[in-house]
């Protein structure tokens, strides 16, 4: 009767309960991995040998060696490749994990340390956007740029800490650019600075500079 009075039936009740206690539960995983911490994301369709995915190998083994945790989705593609790198150089508690979704017909990757799974993708995004210290996004399709626009909304109205998030691939997000800069921008729609929430390129060195520079400012902060 409680329930009901609020439009809430049993079903969707235990629904929010389960969310709840797996969020609990991902939060208690991620507390254990050391940090600082940054999550990278991509698309699944990407081949071990393209230069993307050879991209996020390196780029998550200079991570997990210089003692900074790659969180993923553990799935196949850039995911894949980044938890891949990152257990090449597992260095004490720095290490890569997985964070799946139920009922996609992936599983884990076979390079992934620690995995578990969440019913709903807006719960792994929670995770992972409360839990980061930089973002690091690959070409990928709808669910990356979902990832990629939550992550901007929440800088952009300051509901989370402004940090690094670049972008890997001019080619690959020039026309994302072009039609931020020429509609979104000219219409009104954004502003101009919040171009500045996030950076493109190609060097993986320059990523790794400017993540790591707000990895050091974390740490005297959280000392």
């Amino acid at each position: 009767m409680f329930l009901h009075k609020f439009g809430i039936c049993c079903s969707e009740f235990f629904g929010l309960l389960k969310v709840l206690f797996q969020i609990i539960y991902g939060s208690w995983k991620l507390a254990g991995l050391s940090k600082p911490r940054i999550t990278i994301f991509g698309g699944v369709r990407l081949g071990q040998k393209t230069k993307f995915a050879q991209d996020a190998f390196e780029l998550a083994q200079k991570f997990v060696h210089n003692g900074v945790s790659v969180i993923t989705g553990g799935g196949s593609g850039v995911m894949h490749a980044a938890n891949c790198g990152g257990i090449s150089k597992a260095n004490g508690n720095a290490k890569s994990i997985g964070i799946g979704v139920k009922d996609l017909n992936e599983g884990p990757n076979p390079c992934v340390q620690e995995y578990f799974e969440l019913e709903y993708f807006f719960a792994r995004k929670w995770l992972m956007t409360r839990h980061s210290q930089a973002f690091v996004v690959f070409p990928g399709g709808f669910g990356t740029m979902d990832e990629l626009m939550d992550v901007l909304t929440l800088m952009q109205t300051k509901k989370i800490k402004r940090v690094p998030i670049v972008l890997v691939g001019r080619n690959y997000w020039n026309y994302f650019m072009m039609w931020l800069n020429n509609s979104a921008v000219v219409d009104g729609l954004i502003l101009k600075e919040d171009l500045e929430l996030f950076s493109v390129t190609d060097n993986i060195e320059e990523i790794f500079t400017i993540v790591c520079k707000e990895c050091e400012i974390f740490l005297s902060i959280d000392k």
